[in-house]
C-alpha cells in the first residue's frame, strides 16, 4: 500500500502542472486574438504616459551641478606686424582731378600734371611757410601843444625782400598805424604821394617822387617835416649819406612856392 501511495503522487502533480499550462496557453491565444484591442485601449488609455511619469517621479530628483570654474582663455598671439617695406599699401579712395588749366607741368614729362594748390612731395607750400621779417626805422612827427614839430622815430617789422629802401619808404608814405596815431604821431607828406623808384648810387639815394610830393597845404613847416620824414628814414640804411628828391624823374630846384631848396642832395645836418 505505501508503495502504491509514492507512485499515486507525481502523476497528480504532473496532471496539475499540464492544467495550469493549458490554462497559460489558453489565456496567452486569447490575449493573441485581443492584441489590437488590447494596443486601442492602451492609447486612449495614455497608458504608456502615465507609466513614464510614475516612474520619473520614483527618481529622485538630480544634485545641482556645482558651478564651474571660468578658466580664462588664452588669448592668441597676435600676428607679428611685417615691417613697413613688406606690407602692401590699402588702395586709398580715388580723388576728383583739379581741371587741366590749374595744374601746372611737372618735370617728370610735358604731359604730367600736379593740382594747383599742390606741390612736389616733400616740399612746404610758399604760402604756408612764415615770411621773414626784418625791423624797419620809420620817422613820423608829433606836433606839441605849444606848436612845435617834433620828429618821432618808430620801428615797424617789414617783409625781407630784394629792396628794402623802397620798402620802407612805401611803409612811411601809407602813414601811421592805429597804435602810432594814439600815440599822436602824423605824417606831413603830402596824400597821394608815391615814390616811383629809388635808386642808390654811390652812397646817395635817389628817389623819385609822383607830383603830388610838390604841394603841402601846412605851408613852410609841412615842407620842411616832409622832406625830414623821407630823408632820416632813408639814412637809417648804413649806405645812405643824403637823399637826392626828384619829380617825376627830373630835378627841381625847389618844393613847391615856398622856396625850400632841394636841388642838391640833402643829409640829416640839411636841417
Amino acid at each position: 500500500m505505501a508503495a502504491r501511495k509514492r507512485s499515486e503522487k507525481p502523476s497528480g502533480s504532473n496532471a496539475g502542472t499540464v492544467f495550469w499550462l493549458a490554462v497559460i496557453v489558453v489565456v496567452l491565444f486569447i490575449f493573441a486574438l485581443n492584441w489590437g484591442k488590447v494596443q486601442d485601449t492602451l492609447a486612449r488609455t495614455n497608458f504608456h504616459e502615465i507609466v513614464k511619469t510614475q516612474s520619473g517621479a520614483d527618481k529622485p530628483p538630480p544634485a545641482p551641478e556645482k558651478p564651474k570654474a571660468e578658466t580664462p582663455k588664452a588669448e592668441a598671439p597676435k600676428a607679428a606686424t611685417p615691417p613697413p617695406s613688406e606690407t602692401q599699401p590699402e588702395a586709398l579712395p580715388r580723388l576728383p582731378e583739379p581741371p587741366m588749366a590749374a595744374r601746372p607741368k611737372s618735370e617728370t614729362g610735358p604731359e604730367a600734371t600736379v593740382p594747383a594748390t599742390g606741390v612736389d612731395s616733400g616740399r612746404t607750400p610758399a604760402a604756408a611757410q612764415a615770411p621773414r621779417l626784418r625791423s624797419a626805422s620809420l620817422f613820423f612827427v608829433r606836433v606839441d601843444d605849444d606848436g612845435t614839430i617834433v620828429r618821432q622815430e618808430v620801428k615797424r617789422p617789414i617783409a625781407v625782400s630784394d629792396s628794402p629802401l623802397m620798402d620802407s619808404l612805401d611803409a612811411l608814405l601809407k602813414g601811421p598805424s592805429e597804435d602810432e596815431i594814439r600815440k599822436k604821431l602824423i605824417s606831413l607828406v603830402p596824400e597821394g604821394t608815391k615814390l616811383l623808384s629809388a635808386q642808390v648810387r654811390g652812397s646817395t639815394a635817389f628817389l623819385n617822387f609822383n607830383e603830388a610830393f610838390m604841394y603841402n597845404h601846412y605851408g613852410i613847416e609841412g615842407y620842411a617835416g616832409q622832406l625830414k620824414q623821407i630823408v632820416y628814414t632813408a639814412t637809417s640804411f648804413p649806405t645812405v649819406q643824403d637823399v637826392q628828391i626828384l619829380i617825376e624823374g627830373e630835378r627841381h630846384d625847389y618844393l613847391g612856392g615856398e622856396g625850400v631848396y632841394i636841388g642838391r642832395p640833402l643829409s640829416r645836418n640839411s636841417f
